[in-house]
């Protein structure tokens, strides 16, 4: 699940959804990629374990995806 890689507490930087356990906003992942840049130069930006982020990504990936074959 998405939630085991990001918290959202009011006592880090005002609840705005963090990677667990860091004080980085989810939303500066985003920011690189929307200019882009890749997950490896966010990664050596900041010091954040890549298992972290790239769970995060393919949570966020599989909360979209479905088991279900579409029916033509």
């Amino acid at each position: 699940m998405v939630n085991d890689f990001i918290e959202v507490t009011p006592e880090k930087l005002g609840g705005t959804p963090v990677f667990r356990g860091t004080r980085i906003p989810v939303r500066v992942l985003f920011d690189y990629l929307e200019e882009s840049y890749t997950v490896d130069a966010f990664l050596e930006q900041y010091e954040i374990d890549p298992n972290l982020v790239h769970g995060f990504i393919e949570a966020l990936r599989d909360s979209f995806t479905t088991d279900r074959k579409a029916e033509v």
